[in-house]
């Protein structure tokens, strides 16, 4: 059978017709980094499956840690076979906003307030790029058997460094032969980490474009040499576990640690009260905040439908009800958290009083901090290194990451 031209129009204008339901059903694929975080995402996209449930929505677990995750994100997006929508680790949205390789999401988000630092981790020259999904702060973590025990009151914050030297004394168990059975606080090891000793002595990760790194900044060194001082106390060895477990099984009576962590201590029944760490003279509040996000690939193939997924995501009601039911860690939306925060007990108060102030993490933040910071810390508290060394090592490598991903 022979068609006229007029025929065969009318004909793909019919079948671009009945295609159009498909295409609007707003199949979309979701990628996400770890079973626990696949759980949540799976009850959030069945919640808005129940809203709209002409969607088809096909959530895929991608193997791996965060940066493995990130590059094989960024691979797939290279390849032109991403997903529609993303688990984002939070300080890695401005890296890959910075390479074309995220969509500009700030429409879709409007009328919707976040956290201040998770707002700032999601913002590329004027314009966001990701979703917070969770946020957190940090600050000074203090074990009340073991103040009682050392007469010390763990309502009150140490004024100053000093005065967390000698918490530090009166809180040490030493052993006859020499050895420590618990002592305060190891500064190094923990949530807090080298860069929120930096800012608390009044030094910078980067300048103001937030395109360069300062390692070498006088008050880094400074702060750094604070920490050398400590760990020669110690003869250049960690003496005891720090951190959560060291907190947890009491060879710490005071540790630096995140509202997560808070939440995991208090369902292992530790009684604890958080309060703020203190910072040297000239410097300010460490705190910082940290979360994950969501994202939207440059080149995914459904933008739409995971533009309105990504703020349903992001919603007050939604986060509420994610809080609600996996209380792993803060909503990030602002009105969502205020609504949950009469319900939280007394330990996080101080925490949450410190959002506010809490600082976004730099760009590069794997590379920066945990390849680079952590390592050269370790160093420096063994006495493998001066640190001017280390932080002039860590500044060389940056420079050149920040070149590569931000140029000249």
């Amino acid at each position: 059978m022979r068609y006229s031209k007029w025929m065969i129009g009318v004909l793909t204008v019919l079948c671009v017709a009945l295609a159009a339901p498909a295409a609007l059903a707003q199949d979309l694929t979701v990628w996400v980094q770890s079973d626990v975080r696949r759980e949540q995402f799976a009850a959030i996209i069945d919640w808005y499956k129940q809203e709209n449930p002409s969607v088809s929505i096909d959530l895929q677990l991608i193997s791996g840690g965060q940066a493995e995750f990130t590059e094989k994100l960024s691979l797939a997006i290279a390849s032109g076979a991403p997903p529609d929508l993303t688990w984002l680790e939070g300080s890695t949205v401005i890296e890959l906003a910075a390479q074309g390789l995220l969509a500009d999401v700030t429409r879709a988000l409007e009328g919707i307030r976040f956290t201040p630092s998770d707002t700032e981790e999601m913002t590329f020259q004027g314009k966001m790029y990701g979703v917070p999904y969770h946020t957190t702060s940090r600050g000074l973590l203090k074990r009340v058997d073991l103040f009682n025990e050392a007469g010390l009151d763990p309502t009150q914050d140490p004024a100053s460094l000093d005065e967390l030297w000698n918490w530090n004394q009166r809180l040490t168990v030493q052993n006859n032969d020499g050895s420590y059975s618990r002592v305060g606080i190891i500064p190094w090891g923990s949530n807090w980490g080298a860069p929120a000793w930096i800012w608390s002595f009044g030094g910078e990760l980067l300048d103001e474009s937030k395109t360069r790194p300062t390692a070498t900044l006088p008050n880094n060194i400074r702060a750094f040499e604070w920490i050398q001082e400590w760990a020669q106390s110690y003869g250049h060895q960690t003496p005891v576990q720090g951190g959560y477990t060291g907190f947890l099984n009491g060879t710490v009576a005071m540790v630096a640690e995140s509202t997560s962590s808070t939440g995991r201590l208090l369902g292992e029944g530790v009684e604890l009260i958080a309060g703020r760490v203190p910072h040297a003279p000239g410097g300010a509040n460490g705190t910082w905040g940290g979360g994950q996000a969501l994202g939207i690939p440059s080149n995914a193939a459904n933008q739409e439908g995971a533009m309105k997924l990504l703020r349903y995501f992001g919603s007050e009601e939604v986060q509420v009800r994610r809080f609600e039911q996996f209380p792993e860690a803060f909503p990030a939306n602002w009105d969502a958290l205020m609504r949950i925060a009469p319900t939280l007990p007394p330990a996080y108060g101080a925490l949450l009083d410190q959002l506010p102030e809490a600082r976004p993490r730099t760009p590069l933040w794997i590379d920066y901090y945990v390849r680079n910071l952590r390592p050269q810390v370790t160093a420096v508290v063994n006495g493998q290194t001066s640190p001017r060394e280390a932080l002039q090592t860590i500044q060389q490598v940056m420079e050149a990451r920040f070149a590569e991903v931000f140029g000249q």
